[in-house]
């Protein structure tokens, strides 16, 4: 029964670090334009701040050196790592690696992270306990003994499984407000958040006779969904319904909310959750097309070549046969005399790039590509004989990316044993979260062993990031929203807007969009929405004087050109114009909230609040 409630089918994990690497590689891109802002110490969070405000079991690569170009470089090389678990490169080591990566980037500045961003880390951290290069991958390719079955069983299974449904099934505890459970209005009040409801959300936020009905939905399915895909009763299809079922309840997020790559987090992780059957089928419609037979000839002393033609025949799905050249009396001086593997097609033989071409187009997958690869022959050609130089660099490094294996590398039993610890400390840690209420049905004892389990394991809880507290709209959803009035004030006595780094005055007008509107993207939303929150008021001190510090650098650079005017900037105070969401059919109203002032240049000179006093001279309101 264990075993069937908690197999899943390899396929299924392969398709999940596939997009687990996408995931991790779109994360680094978005957050790359930013790093000088939130990740150095010439911005609003130094290293100095980072370590401050971190536990003593927490760690971070980025620690380790001052300075952006430590920081760039690790970017660069968790770019090449993530791109690396995503093909099935040494995919246990990788891993590890993207793990490491990701803690570290995380515990650098805790400030920008969200539920998605947790869920993320702890996706890598079970890929360790998971044969996630089993299937679609370079090391299957390498691999002489392919898996017998499809299916796997280990407690890393198990470990994964319980994370995955936690998310939902501990979230639906902690929903435990009337907006959840009686009246059903989370919903509207969820889409009437104006920082992050935006595409659909507008349209139909409104409309109570659709909002209260879906409200109930969400609820009763985050509570019974993880039941029903963990069931050992008719598994292929309880697995199919609750995938398909929470498959599309994130795609009704990605629609409504903009929650960064929250949903695409999740979606990742609920591949796992879709049966055999499902990939029987997708497999037969991939390779609905017939291949072809054909012969690769490689040369017999190029281990590289050898490895290359497999990797292409896994890949495309080909009916290939793999042999050396040297052993045809025609094809070995064929490929001598013009430097190229062979492919040989129904007596036809092809040479370079245009074999590459004819394998892509007469494979069983992506045959619509071929004719775009082909377009690029001309530089193909070039690339191939760069390529065909250095292959004893290439062969160098794919014996260490690339090793032959005799089978599929399965996780351990220490690993399994570790997994097995690690899933019951997941379980017991989101137990002990849950609501007094809750807890309650449990035996009095039994609740002290778990928050006493609980608290002895804090330090691993810290070290490998398994802390979690899955309440997006918990206990409801937000019920009031707003936008930013940063006001500055230039030495020439004139006010600008701060926020948007605009030489005009600031105008306190509601945004359409929050984003783009206010923040550039929803890291920076994240963190504007953060330090208006009373406990991280001391951020609020960091962000101002940065901000003083960049604008007035600009402003010593524009002295220096002759033409360009930018003013000085002496304060500024930053406002956040509050939005209650009212009850159904309610008039909204917003209140003015004075938050921070921050003298860049002489406080005394200036006075207390000198743009507030500018502020209301020029008649504008404050509040």
């Amino acid at each position: 029964m264990l075993k069937r409630a908690f197999s899943i089918d390899l396929r299924a994990l392969a398709v999940m670090r596939i997009c687990l690497g996408m995931v991790l590689v779109a994360d680094l891109l978005i957050r790359w334009p930013d790093l000088a802002w939130f990740m150095s110490d010439t911005g609003s969070y130094s290293v100095a701040a980072s370590k401050a405000a971190a536990s003593d079991y927490r760690f971070s690569l980025y620690w380790l050196f001052d300075g952006l170009f430590w920081v760039h470089t690790l970017f660069a090389i968790n770019l090449v790592v993530a791109a690396l678990f995503a093909a099935g490169v040494r995919t246990r080591l990788m891993s590890v690696l993207v793990f490491v990566f990701l803690a570290s980037l995380h515990n650098r500045n805790p400030i920008l992270l969200q539920g998605g961003d947790n869920l993320l880390v702890l996706l890598t951290l079970w890929s360790i306990f998971l044969p996630m290069g089993a299937r679609l991958s370079v090391d299957a390719a390498m691999t002489k003994a392919r898996p017998s079955t499809d299916t796997y069983w280990g407690w890393g299974t198990v470990a994964i499984l319980v994370q995955i449904m936690s998310v939902y099934f501990f979230s639906a505890f902690l929903k435990n407000g009337s907006e959840w459970m009686v009246d059903g209005t989370a919903i509207y009040y969820a889409l009437h958040n104006d920082q992050v409801a935006h595409l659909l959300a507008p349209y139909w936020r409104d409309w109570h006779w659709l909002t209260v009905p879906m409200t109930h939905y969400v609820w009763w399915l985050e509570l019974i969904g993880p039941l029903i895909a963990l069931s050992p009763i008719f598994n292929n299809w309880a697995r199919g319904v609750a995938a398909f079922c929470f498959i599309t309840l994130e795609i009704g997020f990605l629609f409504n909310l903009n929650v960064g790559l929250f949903p695409f987090i999740s979606i990742t992780s609920l591949i796992i959750l879709i049966p055999g059957p499902v990939w029987d089928w997708l497999g037969r419609w991939i390779n609905r097309h017939s291949a072809e037979p054909m012969v690769m000839y490689y040369d017999e002393d190029c281990e590289f070549c050898k490895k290359t033609c497999h990797l292409i025949r896994a890949a495309f799905g080909l009916n290939a046969q793999i042999v050396p050249a040297q052993s045809h009396p025609e094809i070995g001086p064929l490929l001598e005399r013009e430097f190229s593997w062979v492919l040989v097609v129904n007596s036809h033989r092809y040479l370079r790039w245009q074999a590459l071409v004819e394998c892509i187009s007469r494979g069983r997958r992506f045959r619509s590509v071929s004719r775009g690869v082909a377009a690029f022959a001309p530089w193909g050609d070039a690339i191939y004989h760069w390529i065909g130089e250095n292959r004893r660099g290439f062969g160098k490094l794919t014996a260490a990316l690339m090793p032959w294996r005799e089978s599929v590398a399965l996780p351990s039993r220490s690993l399994q044993v570790v997994a097995a610890v690690l899933a019951v400390l997941v379980f017991i840690g989101n137990v002990d979260r849950l609501p007094a209420k809750n807890k309650a049905i449990l035996n009095g004892s039994l609740v002290d062993v778990v928050s006493s389990v609980d608290d002895a394991a804090y330090p691993v809880r810290q070290i490998l990031r398994l802390d979690q507290l899955w309440n997006m709209f918990a206990p409801y959803p937000q019920k009031n929203d707003g936008w930013f009035l940063m006001v500055g004030l230039t030495s020439d006595g004139d006010l600008v807007d701060v926020l948007q780094w605009e030489l005009t005055e600031p105008t306190a007008d509601k945004p359409q969009r929050f984003v783009p509107d206010q923040a550039k993207n929803y890291r920076w939303r994240k963190y504007l929405s953060r330090i208006k929150q009373s406990r991280f008021k001391a951020e609020r001190g960091r962000y101002a004087s940065a901000n003083c510090r960049r604008w007035n650098q600009q402003y010593q650079a524009s002295l220096s050109h002759s033409g360009a005017e930018w003013p000085e900037l002496e304060a500024f105070n930053i406002y956040y114009v509050q939005e209650r969401t009212p009850p159904m059919g309610q008039p909204f109203a917003t209140e003015y909230q004075l938050l921070w002032r921050h003298h860049c240049l002489d406080k005394n000179r200036l006075g207390e609040d000198a743009v507030q006093k500018t502020m209301l001279a020029q008649g504008r309101q404050t509040g």
